[in-house]
C-alpha cells in the first residue's frame, strides 16, 4: 500500500524544517498504533525509514522506495545491534502492554538497555521516546512507574534523548479512546471510586505525531523530559461525561466507595467488567484502570515555546475521531498487534503436523468469484457472523471470561480488509482477492485454529466456494474439544455457505437491476 493513502498529513503545518535528505530513521514498535501513524508522516517529509518489527510474521502494510523493514526483538541484543546499523535518529515506541502485569516491567527494562547499547555502538545522534505523564503524582501505577523507568534507562545513552510524556491519547483506534467509547455506549450507570477522580490532560493523536516529528527536527535540544498535552485538564469523570455528551448518550455515576474491599481489588473487578463489555484486552484494561488513580498533567508548557502550535481541545479531538470512523479513515488500530501469546504463532503453511484436523464444505454459486469474495470479506464486526450468530456470541463470551479477545474486538473497517487486520477473534493471515481469505484464530482454546475460504472459478461465471476449518489439537483435551463442537461446526459452516450463496446472488441481481435502470430499460 502507498503510504500516502494512509497519511493524515498531521505535520504539514509544522514550523520545523525537515532534516537533510537521506537521514535514516529507525522506528521501533512500527506495527503499533502510534508507529503506523508516524511512518507515513516521516516518509512524506523525505526521510529514509527503517521499520523494526518483532518477527517476520507481522505484516508490513506499506510499500515505498525509502521504506525498509528489519525483524528484531529488542530483548535480543544481537538483533537490536543489527537493526540499528547506519541509523541517524531512532524512535523508541516499544511497549509491553499486552504482557502479563507481572512481566511487562522486567521485559521493558531489558528492551530499553539493549536499545541504548545498540544506539551507543552505532553512533545514533538522537533518540525520541514516547512515555507517560505522572511524575508529579504521589501515587503511581505499575504501568506509569515502568514507563518512567524506561525513560531513565534511555537517558543514559550518549546521544540526545527526547522523552515525550503524554496522558490519554485521543484518536480513532487508540486503546484509551476505544475503552471510553465502549464504556459510554454500553452503560447508563457507571461504577466509580473517589480514587479515580484524578486529573488528566488528554491529547489528540495528531498532536502527538506533530510533537514526535517536530522535536526530532528541532536543533539544539538537550536530553530531558518534554511533557505534552492538549488544551483541557479534566478529571476522569468530566472526561467521560464530555465524551458521552458528544455521542448524545445519557450516563450517570454510582459511587462504590462503600464496598468493603481494598482499592486494588476494586480496580481488578472493574477491569474485568470493562474487559467483558469493551473490545480492549484485560491486560491493557487493568493497566489503564490503575492509572486512573494518578494525576497525569503537564507540569509545564515549555514544549509549546519550542513548537509554537495550538493543540486540539478534547471535544474537537473526539469529534474528529468519530468523523474519521464515519468516513472509514481508520488506518491504524490498537488491534493491529496480536495478543502477546499469539505474536509468535506461525502461519499455517509452516506447520507440518500429522495432528491436523480438517473439516471441509463446499458449494457452487452461480456468480463470478469477484462478487462472492466481496460478500465473504464482510464477515465479523458490525455485520456479525451471518449464520447461527448466537453460537458465535456464546463462544465469544466464553473467550472473554477466560481473558481472551472475544467478539467485541470487531474490525478496523467494516467494509475493507487488509493483511493482518483483526476480525473479532480472528486475524487475516492471507488475503488473495478473489481467490482466498485465510483467518487465524486468536481465541483461547486447546489448539490452533484457522478458517479458510477458497474460491475456484467455474464455467459460465460461476464459483465453487470451499470452506475449510483447520485445527491442531493440544493432546487429548484438544481432540475432546473438537469432538464436542464438531456437530455445531458443521451446522454453522453449511449455514454460512448458504448465506454467501443468497447474498452473492442477490447482490448480482441488484447490480443487474441498477445497470438496466441506468440504461432506461426499467
Amino acid at each position: 500500500m502507498d503510504p500516502e493513502k494512509v497519511n493524515y498529513h498531521y505535520t504539514d503545518d509544522l514550523p520545523t524544517t525537515p532534516l537533510a535528505a537521506g537521514t535514516r530513521i529507525l522506528v521501533t514498535g512500527a506495527n503499533g498504533y502510534v508507529g503506523r501513524r508516524l511512518i507515513p508522516e516521516l516518509l512524506h517529509r523525505g526521510y529514509r525509514v527503517r521499520c523494526m518489527l518483532r518477527n517476520k510474521r507481522l505484516s508490513p502494510i506499506l510499500e515505498h522506495p525509502r521504506l525498509e523493514f528489519v525483524y528484531a526483538d529488542a530483548r535480543n541484543a544481537d538483533e537490536m545491534n543489527t537493526a540499528m546499523q547506519g541509523i541517524d535518529m531512532a524512535y523508541y515506541l516499544i511497549h509491553s502492554l499486552r504482557s502479563d502485569k507481572g512481566e511487562f516491567s522486567g521485559m521493558e527494562k531489558i528492551s530499553a538497555r539493549n536499545f541504548v547499547a545498540a544506539a551507543d555502538a552505532c553512533g545514533v545522534k538522537r533518540i525520541v521516546y514516547l512515555g507517560g505523564l505522572g511524575e508529579t503524582s504521589p501515587v503511581l501505577s505499575p504501568h506509569l512507574t515502568s514507563r518512567m523507568e524506561v525513560g531513565a534507562i534511555l537517558s543514559e545513552a550518549k546521544c540526545t534523548v527526547i522523552r515525550l510524556r503524554a496522558a490519554v491519547i485521543v484518536g480513532t483506534g487508540s486503546a484509551s479512546y476505544e475503552l471510553i467509547k465502549a464504556l459510554v455506549k454500553n452503560h447508563r450507570w457507571i461504577p466509580f471510586l473517589p480514587e479515580f477522580n484524578s486529573k488528566c490532560q488528554p491529547i489528540a493523536i495528531r498532536d502527538v505525531i506533530k510533537y514526535l516529528v517536530g522535536l526530532m527536527e528541532t536543533p539544539g535540544l538537550e536530553t530531558g523530559k518534554y511533557p505534552i498535552g492538549g488544551q483541557d485538564i479534566l478529571t476522569y469523570r468530566e472526561l467521560v461525561r464530555r465524551f458521552a455528551a458528544i455521542m448524545e448518550k445519557r450516563i450517570g455515576f454510582i459511587n462504590v466507595f462503600w464496598v468493603p474491599l481494598p482499592v486494588s481489588w476494586m480496580c481488578r473487578m472493574l477491569s474485568w467488567w470493562l474487559h467483558l463489555i469493551s473490545p480492549v484486552s484485560f491486560n491493557i484494561v487493568i493497566l489503564l484502570v490503575e492509572s486512573l488513580r494518578t494525576d497525569v498533567v503537564c507540569p509545564d508548557n515549555r514544549v509549546r515555546r519550542i513548537l509554537p502550535f495550538e493543540p486540539l481541545d478534547f471535544d474537537t479531538a473526539v469529534h474528529w475521531a468519530l468523523e474519521k470512523e464515519t468516513n472509514r479513515q481508520v488506518f491504524s488500530h490498537w488491534t493491529d498487534v496480536s495478543p502477546e501469546n499469539m505474536v509468535d504463532l506461525m502461519p499455517i503453511c509452516e506447520y507440518e503436523s500429522s495432528d491436523f484436523i480438517v473439516e471441509e464444505h463446499s458449494k457452487e454459486i452461480p456468480v463470478a468469484p469477484d462478487t462472492v469474495f466481496e460478500v465473504i470479506c464482510r464477515i465479523g464486526g458490525d455485520h456479525g457472523w451471518l449464520h447461527a450468530h448466537l453460537l458465535w456470541e456464546i463462544r465469544g463470551w466464553v473467550d472473554r471470561v477466560l481473558g481472551g479477545v472475544g467478539l467485541h474486538r470487531g474490525r478496523r473497517d467494516n467494509h475493507d480488509l487488509r493483511l493482518g487486520d483483526s476480525v473479532d477473534f480472528w486475524r487475516v493471515e492471507n488475503l488473495v482477492p478473489p481467490k482466498e481469505l485465510l483467518l487465524r484464530a486468536e481465541l483461547i482454546s486447546p489448539g490452533f485454529s484457522w478458517l479458510q475460504f477458497v474460491l475456484d472459478p467455474l464455467p459460465h461465471e460461476a464459483t465453487r466456494l470451499t470452506l475449510r476449518a483447520h485445527f491442531i489439537p493440544f493432546g487429548i483435551w484438544g481432540r475432546l474439544y473438537w469432538a464436542v463442537l464438531q456437530r455445531s461446526h458443521t451446522y454453522i459452516f453449511r449455514g454460512m455457505l448458504d448465506y454467501f450463496h443468497r447474498q452473492a446472488v442477490g447482490h448480482e441481481k441488484k447490480e443487474e437491476w441498477e445497470c438496466a435502470k441506468e440504461k432506461g430499460m426499467v
